[in-house]
């Protein structure tokens, strides 16, 4: 068992500080079509949007690196839709885009089975209520 500890302490007006031991402080608040800060502040919803985005990447990068894969690059884009819903506001679909490029073509079979078992396995997807989609881009 795993456990990954988190604190969040307020500052000011919607705002505040996401922490963990030993990693670097991430300013967090209110998204800002809710009053939120404009700029320089990670809301709930970004944070999901991109602990879904890591959390496909490090899957798949553990599949591809089992595989023998040898990556030139990986990227990928992540983005979390939010809607009111009969219960309220609630995050109801998360797309992420992966685009990679090989350093031999001839695996990209190998790769997008590493992609779906890096999909399947995601810890952070599994907990969400919401379809999480995934589309790879192979070059």
């Amino acid at each position: 068992m795993w456990t990954y500890k988190t604190s969040v302490h307020w500052i000011e007006g919607k705002t505040g500080v996401l922490r963990s031991e030993h990693k670097p402080d991430v300013p967090v608040g209110t998204p800002s079509e809710f009053g939120g800060p404009k700029e320089g502040y990670w809301s709930p919803e970004d944070l999901v949007a991109a602990s879904v985005g890591s959390c496909i990447m490090t899957s798949a990068l553990f599949f591809i690196d089992r595989a023998g894969i040898e990556l030139q690059s990986y990227e990928s884009s992540a983005n979390a839709v939010m809607e009111k819903t009969p219960s309220g506001l609630a995050i109801t679909g998360v797309t992420v885009e992966v685009a990679v490029t090989l350093k031999k073509p001839e695996q990209e079979a190998a790769l997008r089975e590493a992609m779906n078992q890096a999909e399947k396995s995601c810890p952070v997807s599994a907990l969400l209520k919401c379809p999480v989609e995934l589309s790879v881009a192979v070059k």
